[in-house]
Parts: C-alpha cells; sequence; structure tokens
C-alpha cells in the first residue's frame, strides 16, 4: 500500500474516532412494527365500590404515638368491618406503629393524608407463617407486612405514606444464603409446599413488604410507600389489578419496586417508582417450581410513569419458567438506571417470553444497555439440569430515545434458541458502543440513529440470520 494510500486510511480512522458517529439505518420495508394493532386485549378494569361502612382504628383503640402496637386493633377493625359486610377501615392522621396487616374482600386500606403506617422490625410480629413465593418459590414464610390471600374487591388507597423501616431488615440479606439453598434443594428433592416452612430465626428469609395472593379486583392508589425489607408490591396469581398515582421510594437489596408474578390483567400507570434493583419486573416461577405451577404473566399495561435508579426500570424474568405474554410499555420517562427494558433469562430454565410492546419510551441516562434481550444472564440462583431452553420472540419497540448508554441494543440469544422477530424503529440514542446482535433471527431495525460511538463496528452480528437494516 502506497504512503497516500496508507495517510487516508488512517484519516479515516481517526474521523471516525474524533468525531460523534452517526450511525443512520435506513427505512426497511420489512419493518413489523408500523400500524400494526397491539395483540392483545386488556380486561376492562372494575371500578368497584365498597360499602358504606366505615371503620376508623382510632374505635378500636389505636394509638397514634408511633411507639405503641397498634397490631390488634387494626386486625379488629378489619374483622369488625368485614361482619358489618366490608367498608373502609381508616388510618386517621398520625404516626401507627403495628405488625402484619391482613386485609379480607371487600375491604378498602384508606390512608389519611397525613397518615403514616410504621411497620414492627420484630419478626414476630410476622408469625404465624403464611404461605407466599420468593424468587419463584412456593413457601411458608413471614407474613409480607400488608398481605392478602383470596380476597376480591380488595384496595389500598389514600394520600397516606407506608413506612417499612427496611433499612433495620437489609442486615438479613448477608445470611439469607442457606436459606435459599436449603430452599432451592426442598424443590430438587420434590418435598410438598406445606412442608416447606421457614420464617425461623434458623430460616430467615426476607418478607415482601405489600403482598396480594390469588386475589381479584385489586386497586393500589393514591399512596407513597419507603423502606421495603424486600419486594415491594408483589402480586401473585392475581387477576384485574390497577396500580395508580402511587409514589414507590425503596432503596436495599432486592428491593424491587413493582413485581408482576404469574398474574394477569395488570395496569401500572400514573406513577413514580425509583429502586436500588429492578424497578418493575415480570415474573412467573423458577425452573421445576415454575414448571410445576406452570401459570403465566400475561396482559400487562404499564404507561404514564417516571421510573429512577436501579438495576432494571423495566425486567422481564429471569424467573420466567411460567412464561410471560402480551406486555404493553407506554410513555415511560426512565433515568439513571443500570439497564433501560430488559428480559433475561438462563439456560434450561424454560418458559417463554413473546408479544411484547414498548412504545413512546425517553431514556436518560442508561449506564450499561437501553433494549437488552439475553437468554445468558448470569443468574445468582441454582439452575436446572433438565429444562428446555427459554424462548423469547416477538418484540416491538417503536420511538426510544436514549440520552446516553453504552449499548443502544443488545441481543443475545442461545444456539439452542434464538431470540426470533424482533422490530425496532424510530431509536435514537449517545452509545458508546451502538447494537450487538448475537444469536437471533428475523431482526427487524428502521430509522435509528445512534452516534457518539467510539469503538466500531457501530453494528455488530454473529451466528444469526435474516437482519434487516
Amino acid at each position: 500500500m502506497g504512503k497516500i494510500a496508507k495517510y487516508l486510511v488512517a484519516v479515516l480512522l481517526l474521523l471516525i474516532f474524533i468525531s460523534a458517529a452517526i450511525f443512520l439505518l435506513h427505512k426497511s420495508k420489512k419493518n413489523q412494527l408500523a400500524g400494526k394493532a397491539i395483540p392483545f386485549v386488556l380486561s376492562e378494569m372494575q371500578n368497584f365500590d365498597f360499602p358504606p361502612n366505615v371503620c376508623n382504628i382510632s374505635d378500636y383503640g389505636a394509638i397514634s404515638d408511633g411507639i405503641t402496637s397498634n397490631t390488634e386493633a387494626i386486625k379488629k377493625s378489619i374483622q369488625d368491618c368485614v361482619q358489618k359486610g366490608g367498608g373502609k377501615v381508616v388510618i386517621p392522621a398520625g404516626k401507627w406503629l403495628t405488625g402484619a396487616i391482613h386485609l379480607a374482600s371487600n375491604i378498602d386500606l384508606d390512608l389519611d393524608k397525613d397518615a403514616e403506617i410504621i411497620f414492627s422490625a420484630n419478626p414476630k410480629d410476622y408469625l404465624p407463617a403464611v404461605f407466599t413465593r420468593i424468587e419463584g418459590i412456593e413457601l411458608y414464610n413471614y407474613s409480607p407486612f400488608i398481605y392478602a390471600n383470596g380476597a376480591e374487591n380488595v384496595a389500598i388507597t389514600g394520600r397516606g405514606k407506608l413506612n417499612g423501616q427496611g433499612q433495620l431488615w437489609q442486615t438479613w440479606k448477608k445470611g439469607e444464603k442457606p436459606a435459599l439453598e436449603k430452599l432451592n434443594k426442598m424443590v430438587k428433592d420434590n418435598l410438598p409446599v406445606e412442608k416447606r416452612i421457614f420464617g425461623t430465626s434458623e430460616d430467615a428469609l426476607r418478607p415482601s413488604f405489600v403482598q396480594f395472593v390469588n386475589c381479584k379486583n385489586v386497586r393500589l392508589e393514591g399512596y407513597s410507600i419507603t423502606n421495603s425489607p424486600r419486594w415491594t408490591i408483589h402480586l401473585i396469581y392475581s387477576e384485574n389489578v390497577v396500580l395508580r398515582n402511587l409514589d414507590v421510594d425503596t432503596l436495599g437489596f432486592n428491593s424491587d419496586g413493582v413485581v408482576i408474578d404469574s398474574s394477569k390483567n395488570i395496569l401500572v400507570e400514573n406513577s413514580r417508582l425509583l429502586s436500588s434493583d429492578d424497578t418493575i419486573s415480570i415474573k412467573s416461577g423458577l425452573n421445576e417450581d415454575g414448571w410445576r405451577v406452570n401459570r403465566p404473566s400475561e396482559n400487562i399495561v404499564i404507561r404514564n410513569c417516571a421510573i429512577e435508579g436501579g438495576h432494571s426500570a423495566i425486567a422481564i424474568g429471569s424467573e420466567m419458567s411460567g412464561g410471560v405474554r402480551n406486555v404493553l410499555l407506554e410513555n415511560l420517562r426512565l433515568n439513571g438506571v443500570d439497564q433501560g427494558i430488559r428480559a433475561k433469562s438462563v439456560k434450561n430454565r424454560g418458559g417463554f417470553v413473546e408479544n411484547v410492546w414498548a412504545k413512546n419510551i425517553t431514556m436518560g441516562d442508561v449506564t450499561n444497555t437501553a433494549l437488552k434481550l439475553d437468554l445468558t444472564y448470569p443468574a445468582s440462583t441454582l439452575n436446572s439440569e433438565g429444562g428446555k431452553a427459554p424462548v423469547f420472540k416477538n418484540f416491538y419497540f417503536d420511538g426510544i430515545s436514549v440520552g446516553k448508554t453504552k449499548y443502544a441494543v443488545e441481543l443475545e440469544g442461545l444456539e439452542s434458541s434464538l431470540i426470533s422477530n424482533v422490530n425496532i424503529s424510530n431509536l435514537t440514542a449517545t452509545a458508546e458502543k451502538g447494537i450487538s446482535v448475537k444469536y437471533s433471527q428475523d431482526v427487524n431495525f428502521d430509522q435509528m440513529e445512534i452516534e457518539g460511538v467510539k469503538k466500531p463496528p457501530i453494528f455488530s452480528v454473529s451466528n444469526s440470520q435474516n437482519i434487516n437494516y
């Protein structure tokens, strides 16, 4: 090569590294997103009313000094309201210390705007153990702070505050590993759920904050919630649930903001959520226990929310052995997260993730990746050796704006299970490394603008087929 040719090559490389690289993927005729209808129907959420009965906890001996335990007073007020046919259990202004609160059908726990429920840090206040699910496995454990099982037409409303004093529970994190390993072994040994008893000093696992199990027609609206011991709002085997106008602020280990777990017909809207783990998680069980239960999470709409901090703003998985289908993410503002929108699983976990739509998503700073679909998640939980590969298919992303990130898009399937039918259009981003596609097929890009790439290639494809841009 002559000196002039070498000089031209050097200039070209210099321009790539110095200038803000702009990558424009031209319009593809094969894009399948534009004009296509959302492929599922969210059941109409019932705006149910409660009976006119009002049971104020002050009338049952509750004391608002933030020191006296009001567990029994709140329990009596709920029981009395149930006996009357249901209604509002009112938490008036003041600071109210309590242990576990168990809700029932036709009960609305109504928080005055100046009310704060402070939950006890004494584990004995959350016994006896109740049926629950932790990291995708069924068991009996300490009661969640607010808990309902098998209830219909139940709500938590009002503009008050729920304070879990989670910082006092976070110290359990380091000591939980033996109990989690014991729980996984129980599953491997096919031990019946009713014999998986935890909630003891020897087998201590942190409970969730607010949990609804096998419930129908649930409304959570208006209040703020902070300092969770573990997962904050956890929906298990429930349906027709509305979360609206919530302020969720929970930092700490495993403090996911909202966890939708083998539940269906879920609407999350007009809320602000801050977490130091996955902010909104969609799950459906882990490995053998997830396959046994075999209940997907499906028909989920998340819209008009502001999400700050956390690992992933929206995470599907990694416990998704029962499957996830029909998810719409719309009009979301994300900032300061490690991952923007992510679906994740591991080899042999089984299950599926399909029909996921994301429209009009604005992301500020994203530390790692804006859009990430991967079947190689480094899970901390035990893997199954006998399971099938998970299946990821039918993803539609349109109108994604990213301020700054490392990767704009990462797709990484498995040789045994290619990620398929991914459609991304109208994405703009400032990214260091652009787009990476591995073990994927039928991937369509349309109107992509990526600038700021520091290290070519801007677009990397390996072990994939039918990639259109």
